[in-house]
């Protein structure tokens, strides 16, 4: 309680759970969103903190232990979000629960209109280039998705992505959109009505960049894991080589979910927009790199599946009998 009499943050019960805590946590040099989630797991309060000995902080947090401790006595300052902006903790029931078990979770979401917490939900994503054929594999997955109770989760980018929110929207359903940068201002522009209109119909914008933050290369690849890690499955409607989509596909099979992949349309099947698909869906598997993986276990991994998608579907129906519950 402060001098006046008020109840502030730091007098709540385990004040560091609180989504402005962890975000005054990660403004310490050498913490973010990993660090911050485990010492407020570990401390109950700054207080807490403060009277902890520096040999079981270095344990916790390593190197930032000294600035952490200076922190607990001096919180860094973290204003509060505009009115229309909500900030979901890792430890928020809104918090989506899927994205808990992924390897490095966000602390913090910054949100306009809901989160997809409560319900089940399917990421569908591909390449910004789309062929017709493309275009119509997106909203007919979409469409039966929806029909079959799932949300719909994408990253608003033009193409497949904008077809995935346009056709769930279009079909009564849900859909949310994470994004690579602040979500005050949506990119690309031409999809700022569009994005008005997921918060308006019930869904929601996501991203754990703080608002005014640009979207970029490492943050944009940072956010597919968010689309994966939110779904049970991620479906590839179209995608080329290389393409960003790959870098879904990737952190979809190092989370452990169920990656979905459309089948090439047979009047298109010769396009380089469908050459990821055709190399996904091989029986015979296909190289690992063209996923990029990050760690021997996930090259060796992805070299012995065959095919490399755990369902190949060529129409809507195929898709949604192939479902796997999480």
């Amino acid at each position: 309680v402060n001098v006046d009499g008020e109840t502030t943050l730091w007098d709540e019960p385990r004040e560091l759970c609180n989504a402005l805590a962890l975000l005054s946590l990660m403004r310490i040099p050498g913490i973010g969103s990993v660090k911050a989630i485990e010492v407020a797991q570990k401390f109950s309060s700054w207080e807490h903190v403060a009277s902890t000995s520096p040999e079981v902080l270095n344990d916790v947090v390593g190197k930032p232990a000294g600035e952490l401790a200076y922190a607990a006595a001096n919180p860094p300052w973290v204003p509060e979000p505009p009115e229309e902006v909500q900030l979901v903790s890792y430890f928020d029931d809104q918090f989506p629960d899927g994205l808990r078990s992924i390897p490095s979770p966000p602390a913090v979401l910054w949100v306009r209109g809901s989160t997809p917490a409560d319900h089940r939900c399917v990421a569908v994503v591909g390449t910004r280039h789309p062929t017709q054929g493309g275009i119509e594999a997106a909203r007919a997955s979409t469409e039966a998705l929806v029909a079959h109770g799932c949300g719909i989760v994408s990253g608003l980018a033009a193409g497949i992505d904008t077809v995935a929110h346009t056709a769930a929207l279009d079909s009564g359903g849900l859909t949310w959109a994470y994004l690579g940068g602040g979500i005050e201002r949506p990119t690309p522009r031409s999809n700022a009505e569009l994005a008005e209109r997921i918060v308006d119909e019930g869904g929601g914008l996501l991203s754990e960049q703080p608002l005014g933050t640009e979207p970029a290369g490492p943050t944009l690849v940072a956010r597919d894991r968010l689309q994966s890690g939110s779904s049970q499955t991620t479906v590839i409607v179209q995608s080329g080589v290389p393409s960003g989509t790959l870098h879904t596909a990737r952190f979809t099979l190092e989370q452990g979910r169920q990656l979905a992949v459309q089948a090439p349309d047979e009047d298109e099947s010769g396009d380089p927009a469908w050459e990821a698909n055709r190399k996904l869906v091989d029986p015979e598997g296909c190289d690992p790199k063209i996923l990029r993986p990050n760690s021997d276990r996930l090259r060796k991994q992805i070299a012995e599946r065959r095919p490399v998608a755990d369902l190949v579907f060529a129409d809507p129906s195929q898709l949604v009998e192939g479902l796997k519950d999480r």
